[in-house]
């Protein structure tokens, strides 16, 4: 396999996104939107670049007082590189052992510096004789100039380096199968326990009656009212998760990210994204999952995540005067939930676990394979021309999992800042 392209890496793609802008980005974004820029100054006028041969605070002998960064105050660490770069005009310095980057400026003619280490965000103060109270509030005016001067550019010019980002897919997204499968896998373990007579429902159900001879008969009523409860929960958690899992399937398509909209994409309905990415008319097993599970969003998910309402009308019965009252569904109605009282494990619980399971292993085979393997590796994914490139190339290649190991050290490195 090809060594893979540093721009096109999630580290590339993280610091891209979140962190550096480079010197020649900075310089176009300049010349494209000086105005704004000259906007966002005005908090920033005691700033000034520190001597090009500074060698920073954060590795050098050079004694400074430290102080630790709370996200809270400077949460944008992206904007941090537009202040530094195209605003105060200091340029960062290499990274180091745990150290991502430091930039050095001036602060009324004293010597300063902040860095990105792997315990996170720190300013330092180049040691001057001055007690611990002013050394103190020299720091925090230095925090709230820098915090004035983000909010000015979150307001003024952020907004549409974020729309340029979106509309040409210059995106990472966020990986978050491992939360939504496990709470899918949560939500099943309590909807088998309380169909297993071992749920909360059931067990109070016992308390209530305990000593009673004739009501302990009815306890399979609290067991299966539990077992609904956390079924439905189950199902709308695995809705979620396949949402997303398809996500990152479709990565491993044909998807072009100069002409298609990932956004766009992001918000089709679950069976809709589906659709687009197995054809339904091409693929007959990509048909009956469909089928499948378009009826257990119709008769569970569509119903409880509306009121209890359907489409079809399952909960609306017509009053005929002399008759009495006639379900909107007529005989249909034998297929909705609350044709039961309560539904039994097998047409619930037992049904919809088959099809997950059944779904999971086949889309692990399926032609977006790769695209699942990426989300079950826990790892971002970049949705860059030239990373999905690589990416399919090594998975054509037979070298996919060479190229997942190569970039999860890769990551693993950068997060560790072990260089």
């Amino acid at each position: 396999m090809n060594e893979m392209n540093e721009e096109a890496s999630p580290e590339a793609g993280r610091k891209r996104q979140e962190e550096a802008v480079t010197q020649e980005e900075t310089a176009e974004m300049s010349a494209g939107i000086s105005a704004e820029l000259d906007r966002c100054r005005p908090p920033l006028r005691d700033f000034g670049p520190a001597p090009s041969d500074h060698p920073g605070f954060a590795r050098s002998d050079l004694h400074a007082h430290r102080y630790a960064v709370g996200a809270d105050r400077l949460p944008l660490v992206g904007a941090l590189h537009l202040i530094m770069q195209a605003l105060i005009g200091s340029l960062p310095l290499g990274r180091a052992e745990k150290l991502a980057w430091e930039y050095v400026f001036e602060f009324r003619g004293r010597t300063c510096s902040l860095a990105l280490e792997k315990l996170g965000l720190r300013l330092y103060l180049g040691a001057e004789d001055d007690t611990d109270e002013v050394e103190e509030a020299v720091q925090k005016e230095i925090l709230s100039k820098l915090q004035a001067a983000t909010k000015l550019l979150e307001k003024k010019l952020l907004p549409a380096i974020v729309g340029e980002g979106l509309s040409t897919n210059r995106v990472l997204v966020r990986n978050q199968a491992g939360s939504l499968r496990g709470m899918y896998i949560y939500f099943r373990r309590q909807a088998k326990s309380a169909h297993d007579g071992d749920g909360i429902l059931a067990r109070e159900y016992d308390e209530k009656h305990q000593g009673e001879l004739v009501t302990p008969m009815f306890r399979f009523m609290a067991e299966r009212e539990e077992g609904l409860y956390a079924t439905v929960a189950m199902i709308m958690a695995y809705f979620s998760l396949l949402e997303h899992l398809l996500v990152f399937g479709l990565a491993a398509t044909d998807f072009d990210p100069a002409t298609g909209s990932l956004q766009g994409f992001i918000g089709e309905r679950l069976l809709e994204k589906f659709k687009i990415i197995f054809p339904l008319d091409q693929d007959q097993t990509a048909q009956k999952y469909y089928e499948r599970l378009h009826d257990a969003a119709e008769r569970w998910r569509n119903p409880y995540s509306h009121g209890g309402f359907d489409k079809a009308g399952g909960a609306l019965l017509i009053s005929v005067p002399g008759i009495g009252a006639i379900p909107v569904m007529l005989s249909d109605i034998r297929t909705h939930p609350t044709f039961h009282f309560l539904p039994e494990r097998a047409t619930s619980f037992d049904e919809v676990v088959s099809l997950f399971d059944e779904l999971d292993e086949w889309l692990r085979h399926s032609k977006i394979w790769p695209g699942i393997a990426w989300a079950e590796s826990g790892l971002d994914l970049p949705f860059e021309a030239n990373f999905l490139n690589d990416m399919r190339r090594a998975a054509d290649a037979g070298e996919f999992d060479q190229f997942l190991a190569t970039v999860s050290y890769q990551v693993e490195q950068a997060e560790n800042m072990d260089w």
